[in-house]
C-alpha cells in the first residue's frame, strides 16, 4: 500500500522533532513499523521525505534551473511547493509537480519546514536570557522535573480524514456544549509524575493547591523543578513549599516553550485524545489517566535530551 508524502512527513516529524519512538509514531499514525523505520532512516541520511520515483525517465528537468530555484528558496523560504511550481512555469515554462520539486530540494539537502515562534524571542533582552539559559542548562543537577499544564476538551477530534479528491473531509464534534479542563504534570526522565486534572483554567490559587497536595509528595531532595515563566506559576507560597521539600525551582526564560520538553509529551497526549474522541468529562479524565502508561522512560528521556538537557 502506497503512503502519501504528507503522512510520511507527519511520521518523520513525530520522531525527529517530537521525540516519539518509531514504534509509537507507527502506532499513532497507523502505518507499519518497518515503514516508519525506513522513512526516518531515509530522512536522517538524505533529508528526503518523498518516496523514490519508480520507472520512467528519472533525469530531472529542474537541473538547468537549479541556481534560480535555490535563490528563490533563499529569498522566500515560506513558499509552498505549489507556489514554486507556479513560479517555475510562469518564469521558465517548465512544468513540475510537487513530488519532483520535493525530490530536487531533498537532493540539495533542503526540507520544507517552518517553526513559528513568538516574535518577542527576537527582543535583545529575551535573546540574552535564552542564551544564558542554554549555556547553563547542561550543568543542571539533580532529577529534572519539567512542570506545565495544557488544556483538554470533550470536543477533541482527529485533524485529518480521508475524502474524495476535490471534496472536504467532514468530521463531527460538539458545538457549544463541551467542557474544557486543565491537565498538569511533571516530566522526568523516568516518565510523567504528579498528574492532575482540573475542571477549568489554572490560576495562582489552584496552582498552589496542586503544588501542596500533588507535587510536593512526589518530590525528592535535590530535585530541580523547571517551570514556564507564567504569572500563575509565580506563587511565593508554592516556591517555599518546593524549597521545604529539598528541591529547587527555576523559571524558563520568557517566551520559551521550546525549552520545555513536556510540550512534546503534551503533543502526543493530545493526539491520543483526538483519536479517542471522549465526549464526557469522566471519559476524558479516565482516558488521560490510562494514557500515562504510554510514556516510557526511553521516550521521556528523548524529549529531555532533544531540548538540550542531560536526562538525570
Amino acid at each position: 500500500m502506497a503512503h502519501g508524502e504528507a503522512l510520511r512527513i507527519r511520521v518523520i516529524k513525530a520522531v525527529v522533532e517530537d521525540g516519539l519512538s518509531r514504534n509509537e509514531a507507527a502506532r499513532i499514525f497507523r502505518v507499519g513499523i518497518a515503514s516508519a523505520i525506513r522513512w526516518v532512516k531515509a530522512f536522517e541520511e538524505t533529508q528526503r521525505t518523498a518516496a523514490l520515483p519508480t520507472g520512467g525517465d528519472r533525469r530531472s528537468v529542474l537541473k538547468p534551473h537549479r541556481d534560480w530555484l535555490l535563490e528563490l528558496r533563499r529569498k522566500e523560504n515560506d513558499l509552498t511547493l505549489d507556489a514554486i511550481a507556479e513560479r517555475l512555469l510562469r518564469r521558465h515554462g517548465v512544468e513540475a509537480d510537487k513530488s519532483m520539486l520535493s525530490r530536487f530540494f531533498a537532493g540539495e539537502g533542503i526540507s520544507f519546514k517552518k517553526t513559528v515562534h513568538a516574535s518577542e524571542q527576537d527582543r535583545p533582552d529575551v535573546v540574552e536570557r535564552r542564551q544564558a539559559w542554554r549555556c547553563a542548562q547542561t550543568s543542571l543537577g539533580g532529577r529534572l522535573i519539567f512542570l506545565d499544564e495544557t488544556w483538554t476538551t470533550t470536543a477533541m477530534t482527529r485533524r485529518y480524514a480521508w475524502a474524495d479528491v476535490g471534496t472536504r473531509a467532514l468530521g463531527h464534534a460538539p458545538h457549544g456544549h463541551w467542557k474544557t479542563t486543565t491537565f498538569l504534570a511533571g516530566l522526568t526522565c523516568k516518565g510523567l509524575i504528579a498528574p492532575f486534572v482540573l475542571d477549568g483554567p489554572i490560576n495562582a490559587e489552584c496552582f498552589f493547591a496542586y503544588v501542596e497536595q500533588i507535587l510536593v509528595p512526589a518530590l525528592r531532595e535535590g530535585d530541580t523543578v523547571i517551570l514556564d515563566n507564567l504569572s500563575s506559576h509565580k506563587n511565593e507560597a508554592a516556591r517555599r513549599l518546593i524549597a521545604d521539600a529539598g528541591a529547587s525551582l527555576l523559571f524558563l526564560p520568557p517566551y520559551s516553550p521550546d525549552l520545555n520538553p513536556i510540550e512534546m509529551a503534551f503533543a502526543k497526549l493530545k493526539e491520543l485524545l483526538r483519536q479517542a474522541q471522549a465526549r464526557t468529562v469522566d471519559a476524558l479524565w479516565d482516558l488521560i489517566g490510562r494514557s500515562l502508561s504510554l510514556f516510557t522512560p526511553e521516550e521521556c528521556a528523548n524529549y529531555i535530551r532533544h531540548c538540550g538537557y542531560n536526562p538525570l
